[in-house]
């Protein structure tokens, strides 16, 4: 668990809740579909949905086995999907929100492909400065949104540059806090040059992302290094064009939830979790309240925090 600092952004390694309030809408899956049980689609019904699916996001396969292959694993995850969603749980699986290149995946090729953050952690030190006391007063809710403090959303595509991205959002929701300014800042720079230790698309840790911009001096900005979703050679020209710095980071004290909170209070913060999951891959919607697990393998940026009906939940910017 740590934090960066002009006077500190924190990247926080943990599992936390997932939460969005987004809207069902996908095609011919909608309310009417509520109650849909495995199995109870026809051939027919799923093949066009498959077609609808397919061509609402521009994907062609490069033959009729791999169409026919794919199709296969789509109604294995269109199962799955309408099993959870059976459940009534607080949490809705889907084919658009969050999973549209994920639905004729395997759960190993979503692994493979879009979580990144693979490495061990280093031991590194722990801030008191967030630790929870008897008498804190923390905020009831917080969204750094509405602060101005995050940016839009970004695609990392099919490279395991979660942990750059993480790390980025964070030194951007700092740099807003503390000097005005939001600035979309490079990931693609930590992917080519942040190499003695992290590995690009390959995987890597938001602390050794955050050792790289204070040891380099600063970070370019997107517009002038954009992301390319692929390993590339380091552009010491833009390398050395330093917009944004930070001058530390810090571990916030580890499964004390109101560390967190305390921490996440001041700022937006990097956070890891397990997003290696079938659920997590096929998520569309709701408060995410299954299992977390501990094998963190994906760089996120949680972004406020509430309660609703009872239900406390982070906000999380994926």
């Amino acid at each position: 668990m740590k934090l960066i600092n002009p006077v500190m952004a924190i990247l926080f390694l943990t599992m936390i809740a997932l939460s969005t309030a987004m809207d069902m809408s996908i095609i011919s899956y909608d309310d009417s579909h509520h109650t849909v049980s495995a199995g109870s689609r026809s051939e027919a019904e799923v093949s066009r949905l498959y077609e609808e699916w397919l061509g609402k996001h521009g994907k062609v396969q490069s033959s009729l086995t791999e169409k026919d292959r794919r199709f296969e694993i789509f109604k294995d995850n269109l199962r799955f999907i309408d099993d959870h969603n059976a459940k009534n749980l607080s949490y809705r699986l889907g084919l658009t929100n969050y999973s549209p290149k994920f639905a004729d995946l395997t759960n190993d090729e979503y692994r493979s492909m879009y979580v990144g953050s693979r490495l061990k952690r280093t031991i590194t030190r722990t801030s008191l400065r967030y630790e929870a006391r008897v008498g804190d007063t923390l905020p009831e809710s917080v969204d750094w949104r509405k602060e101005g403090a995050v940016a839009e959303v970004k695609d990392q595509g099919s490279c395991g540059s979660c942990w750059a991205f993480s790390a980025i959002e964070a030194v951007e929701g700092v740099n807003k806090i503390m000097m005005g300014d939001l600035i979309s800042l490079y990931e693609q720079e930590l992917v080519d040059c942040d190499t003695p230790y992290n590995e690009g698309c390959s995987g890597g840790l938001m602390d050794y992302a955050f050792k790289f911009i204070i040891n380099n001096g600063g970070v370019d900005t997107e517009e002038d290094y954009p992301y390319k979703v692929v390993d590339g050679r380091c552009d010491q020209t833009r390398k050395n064009a330093k917009v944004v710095t930070i001058d530390s980071y810090e571990d916030v004290p580890a499964n004390i939830k109101e560390s967190l909170k305390k921490a996440f209070s001041h700022q937006p913060i990097s956070v890891a979790i397990e997003a290696g999951g079938r659920v997590f891959q096929l998520y569309d919607s709701g408060i995410f309240d299954g299992i977390c697990g501990t094998n963190l393998d994906h760089g996120v940026l949680p972004v406020g925090y509430r309660t609703e009906n009872g239900k406390n939940y982070w906000i999380v910017k994926n």
